[in-house]
């Protein structure tokens, strides 16, 4: 379905507060940017950390910089302090969104928090915080979209949290280590998403051409009346 030019029946009618979550390619930010048209207010949060972390960098003397080159990978030098340091941002970002939506006198507003890979590395208190604001919506990936995924990562690097999901075997190259457990990470992270989510929605439904916002909030909101 083609996006309107008027806002969804459903939006005329109720307040919808969603946080989309899924791995990095999934297609949080697609649907977010689409919800963004009909008026919804966007909250994305690899933005509201890029600017976080560039203002820390220039503090430092530094410019911003890519946020995956800054990152590196699982096995470069200062991996381990700039994750930290990552998670600590990320925190903030979320607690802040948390912040505006509690003291919001808008509490008919339209909201889509376009969410990071890394959301489920976050204090459980937090997390909670943000479920009792939104429903979070799992934009699924089957796992024959896993290699592809990789391969996209390769080619596009994006800031990944490891969580010490990344462990090489004895003589194991670290390229081939790191697609090993890139793979292993993407399964370890469904399973995590999928305990967070209120609903979830399948690859062949957020991925169809013929799937528009409309349907994607009417399908969200019935499951979880369903739910409570």
């Amino acid at each position: 379905m083609s996006e309107l030019s008027d806002p969804p029946t459903l939006l005329k009618t109720e307040a919808v507060q969603l946080s989309l979550i899924g791995m990095s390619g999934a297609g949080k930010s697609h649907w977010s940017k689409r919800m963004e048209s009909l008026g919804f207010q966007m909250y994305s949060c690899d933005d509201l950390i890029a600017e976080r972390l560039g203002q820390k960098l220039e503090e430092k003397g530094k410019s911003t910089i890519n946020l995956a080159k800054w990152m590196g990978q699982p096995f470069s030098g200062g991996y381990p302090e700039a994750e930290a340091f990552y998670l600590e941002l990320e925190g903030a970002v979320i607690s802040q969104i948390c912040d505006e939506l509690e003291n919001s006198s808008q509490k008919d507003k339209q909201v889509v928090v376009d969410t990071t890979g890394s959301l489920i590395y976050l204090e459980k208190k937090l997390l909670n915080r943000l479920r009792n604001l939104t429903l979070t919506v799992q934009l699924k990936l089957p796992e024959e979209k896993h290699e592809q995924l990789f391969e996209a990562y390769l080619l596009d690097p994006k800031p990944v949290i490891w969580g010490g999901e990344y462990l090489p075997s004895e003589g194991e190259s670290p390229q081939n280590a790191l697609g090993r457990c890139y793979r292993e990470l993407l399964s370890f992270r469904n399973e995590r998403y999928g305990l967070l989510a209120d609903c979830v929605l399948d690859y062949s439904f957020h991925h169809c051409a013929k799937t528009g916002v409309e349907e994607l909030l009417e399908l969200v909101t019935n499951n979880f009346k369903m739910k409570t």
